[in-house]
């Protein structure tokens, strides 16, 4: 058994042996003695001023938007269509509206795109780009 105890302790590295006896004895010294009490604050001297954080910004809503007065009728100007002559004149003008719209889309605009087709080529006057990857 004694040899036992004799082995652990030679185990025992020196360096933590020096590190225990160090702090024992520091322990068993107590604590320092304590110096001169600090002298007593100046009677008349103001107190450190408290530091406080800036109030919340106040809110101040936004003002209402301007009224907007219209302009007033010029008198020379025609009055404008009664309801009655406004729904006599859709269909015309409706028909206006297909006539004009869609002549352009069904003659104009094709003839246009043959038109450059024909001058640029399918490819439109754009080279092919060489890094691009054939498909």
């Amino acid at each position: 058994m004694r040899s036992m105890r004799f082995q652990a302790a030679t185990r025992f590295p020196r360096h933590r042996w020096r590190a225990l006896c160090g702090a024992l004895i520091v322990l068993a010294a107590g604590p320092a003695p304590a110096g001169p009490p600090p002298p007593p604050p100046d009677q008349g001297a103001a107190p450190a001023p408290v530091l406080r954080a800036p109030p919340p910004p106040v809110y101040t809503p936004n003002p209402p938007p301007p009224v907007i007065v219209p302009a007033r009728r010029n008198p020379s100007d025609p009055p404008p269509l009664p309801i009655a002559m406004r729904v006599l004149y859709a269909p015309f003008y409706v028909t206006g509206l297909v006539l004009r719209y869609g002549v352009y889309y069904l003659l104009v605009a094709p003839l246009e795109v043959l038109g450059r087709t024909l001058d640029y080529g399918v490819d439109g006057g754009v080279d092919p780009d060489p890094h691009a990857s054939s498909r």
